[in-house]
């Protein structure tokens, strides 16, 4: 800000501060008096240096005019050339295209040349500016004896002021019309590019969207030829005037500086890191030269056209092509591509690239059956691209197979950053350079369609393109706000990567943040972060925030009846996060759930058990039932190791093993120490109990399993007896359960025919005892 703004805001607060201490007769005083003096003597001298910038401009004024004179009767016959020119060049999109980089390149010359008027022009403002605010300052509101003063003290420098403000007033009106002429032929420049750009969009169409006739028939073969005779007549004379309007000089000085200078940042990229040192020299060479001639062919004025932009392309992706492992076909398909794209800079018309390209499909066909590379899927589309030119559809086979040599192009970029990437990353779960492969992923794809868009249809059928919209109700979508979105997300993405990086180096009363205390400050980010992201998603897509009013009154609604388990839990995570009962790593029992938190969000917490399967539980759940935090002061638990040894066993050498065993193992914590207790005397034995510490729940089971080894070893190599409770097994089967069932079953049968036997005998028995037999006869009778 320069000195007079700032001596009125001085005097600005001088007022306010008059005004809210007391009445008028109080400003009269002498400090007053001095300081109004001061700030006159301010003003006088600020008044000096504005009449000396005045006097340069009116000095500098009328060389000034003549130059952007010059400059606007020169563009403006430019601008009717360039009208002229339209019937000249043919109806076809390419040199519609290099039309309208021509009406580009008058717009920034007359920018160029009123530069030094625009400059004036804002000089002369903020004078005109710093006038009235000296007069709003004289007509403040203020008691009578504060105005003389201010009157008095302010009167001459206003007067002076007034009359420089006057001279300014005719300068600017000179200098205004001036520029005025120049935005009148900077209009019509943008009218007469907007009508290029509607004709190049209708030409785009007529060209990649309809046939131009097969070349099987006699009568469009001929009409062809008529064409091609045409197009070698009127050709030369569109070339002419828009090579003649290039400085040629100054663009190959401009272009040989660029490549010079990215030339020897990749020199020095190739000494301070190994992996750039490994890529193709050559390719290096063709990417500087590449980035050198656009950086030419975007900087010189009236280098903008067709026959600029050819070299630095294909310099450029010549140089890709070298610094990427490739084969045959990828070289073959740049073939293709260079040759599609002269055509298409030389302005031939769509019946002659029909001629054309299948001669040189064919010619690529035979390179890759030559070095016997390429798959039938190449070749299918190089020979259906030349069946395609044959039949009137050249340009769309040309325009296809730009497409794909730049998606090769592009996929191999691709999978080479990521490969860069991996290696930073190094097999690491949370690595920045792992979180930004997605990221090089959406910009590469946003890239690839940036490029097909420019590079074939040009700046106005991509201005067309991504600035085409669909409405949806009050929201509307575009090409244009899709690809900012996914490339925000991914932003997004990264920064929250790297808040939760960042807080591992907070330090708070020199120490580091609690793994808990950062995942809750992470966590509340990540939620903001979000929010925001969701309000520039309506801000992208134009949707008021006003019309999600009724969003806002179906969720009233909603929780009322079906989403209030859903709030409850939303607001029962809050209150774990925040509250502490709970948090990421402590060692938690829950109902039948025993084992670890892993994550904790508003919504649920995650924990795994011991066997390794994770359990999500609705944090509304720790608020109705008790919680077992095991971890809640500290993370340190003690085991308890029953030992029980054989009647007679000496107490002092027990201990003295179990305390031996305890001091050896790793993960036993020295601090609390060991200690053994004698419990008491049990039914079988001697029962001692083995007290340890451990920093983690996690391990309770190992050690507890590799205490108990060891302790078995040591007694068995101390000769101590452990008690056991004998069994006595009086029968063990033997054999599978099929075998036993059997088994019993013929058991079963002997058992009763032996039963049936018996019984059979004493029913014989009884029998012959209660009927005997009768007595025989005798002899005598007979």
């Amino acid at each position: 800000m320069n000195a007079l703004r700032l001596l009125c805001l001085t005097v600005c607060c001088v007022c306010g501060l008059a005004l809210s201490w007391g009445e008028g007769p109080a400003f009269a005083g002498q400090g007053d008096t001095a300081l109004w003096r001061s700030i006159a003597a301010g003003v006088r001298q600020s008044l000096a240096l504005k009449s000396r910038e005045l006097a340069q401009i009116q000095a500098e004024l009328p060389a000034a005019q003549a130059a952007l004179a010059q400059t606007l009767a020169q563009e403006s016959s430019r601008l009717d050339q360039l009208l002229l020119l339209r019937g000249v060049a043919g109806d076809t999109p390419w040199a519609s295209r290099t039309l309208m980089m021509q009406l580009r390149e008058i717009d920034n010359a007359v920018d160029v040349a009123s530069a030094s008027l625009e400059d004036m022009h804002d000089r002369l403002a903020r004078t005109k500016e710093e006038y009235a605010t000296l007069r709003e300052i004289r007509h403040q509101n203020a008691s009578r004896e504060y105005t003389d003063l201010v009157s008095e003290e302010l009167a001459g420098p206003g007067r002076d002021f007034r009359e420089l403000k006057d001279e300014v007033d005719t300068v600017k009106a000179e200098v205004d019309a001036a520029l005025g002429q120049a935005t009148s032929l900077k209009k019509d420049v943008r009218d007469a590019r907007k009508n290029e750009i509607e004709r190049f969009v209708r030409l785009f169409g007529e060209t990649y969207f309809a046939s131009s006739g097969s070349l099987l028939r006699l009568a469009n073969l001929r009409g062809a030829m008529d064409d091609l005779r045409q197009w070698v007549d009127t050709a030369p004379r569109f070339w002419g005037p828009i090579l003649g309007w290039t400085d040629w000089g100054r663009f190959c000085l401009t272009g040989l500086f660029g490549f010079a200078v990215f030339w020897a940042g990749i020199a020095l990229a190739r000494r301070r890191w190994p992996a750039v040192s490994g890529l193709s020299r050559p390719g290096l060479f063709w990417l500087a030269a590449g980035l050198g001639l656009g950086l030419a062919r975007h900087t010189v004025l009236f280098a903008g056209n067709q026959f600029t932009s050819l070299p630095w392309v294909l310099a450029l992706c010549w140089g890709l092509v070298l610094l990427m492992p490739h084969g045959p076909v990828l070289s073959v398909l740049f073939g293709c591509f260079a040759a599609a794209a002269c055509m298409d800079v030389l302005n031939m018309p769509a019946s002659t690239i029909g001629i054309v390209w299948p001669a040189v499909a064919a010619t690529a066909i035979m390179r890759l059956r030559r070095d016997q590379a390429g798959g039938a899927s190449i070749v299918g589309f190089l020979t259906a691209s030349a069946v395609a030119g044959i039949f009137g559809f050249g340009p769309q086979a040309t325009a296809l197979t730009e497409a794909l040599f730049m998606l090769l192009l592009a996929l191999g970029l691709t999978a080479a950053i990521q490969r860069r990437l991996d290696g930073l990353a190094a097999g690491r779960k949370h690595s920045l350079a792992g979180l930004a492969s997605p990221l090089a992923v959406t910009l590469m794809a946003t890239l690839y369609v940036a490029w097909v868009l420019v590079f074939m249809g040009g700046p106005g059928l991509m201005d067309r393109v991504f600035r085409m919209r669909l409405s949806i109700g009050k929201a509307t979508f575009s090409l244009d706000a899709l690809a900012m979105l996914f490339v925000v997300f991914f932003l997004l993405r990264l920064v929250q990567a790297w808040f939760f990086h960042l807080l591992a180096f907070v330090r708070l009363r020199g120490r580091t943040v609690e793994p808990a205390l950062a995942h809750t400050v992470g966590a509340v980010f990540s939620y903001l972060t979000w929010t925001l992201f969701v309000l520039f998603g309506l801000h992208l897509f134009a949707v008021p925030l006003g019309a999600l009013t009724w969003i806002a009154s179906g969720l009233s609604v909603g929780i009322g009846f079906g989403l209030k388990d859903i709030v409850n839990n939303f607001v029962s995570g809050l209150i774990i996060m925040f509250g502490g009962a709970v948090k990421k790593g402590d060692i938690i029992q829950q109902g039948k759930n025993f084992g670890e938190v892993v994550d904790l969000s508003v919504r649920n917490t995650i924990m795994r058990t011991l066997d390794n399967t994770t359990v999500i539980i609705p944090n509304s759940s720790f608020l109705r039932g008790e919680i077992v935090n095991l971890t809640y002061q500290d993370a340190s638990m003690r085991l308890t190791i029953p030992v029980t040894v054989a009647p007679g066993t000496k107490l002092k050498k027990v201990r003295k093993i179990l305390l031996a065993a305890a001091k050896k193992h790793p993960d036993v914590l020295k601090s609390p120490p060991p200690e053994v207790a004698m419990i008491a005397f049990a039914r079988f034995g001697l029962q001692f109990e083995l007290y340890v510490w451990i920093d983690n729940f996690m391990k309770k089971f190992q050690v507890q399993s590799e205490l108990a080894t060891t302790i078995d070893q040591e007694f068995q190599d101390n000769k101590v007896m452990l008690a056991f409770q004998g069994v006595k097994v009086k029968y063990k089967p033997k054999g599978t359960e099929a075998m036993q069932l059997d088994a019993m079953r013929e058991e079963l049968r002997r058992k009763r025919s032996e039963t049936f036997k018996r019984s059979r005998t004493l029913r014989r028995v009884h029998v012959r005892k209660r009927w005997p037999a009768p007595a025989p006869a005798s002899s005598g009778e007979a």
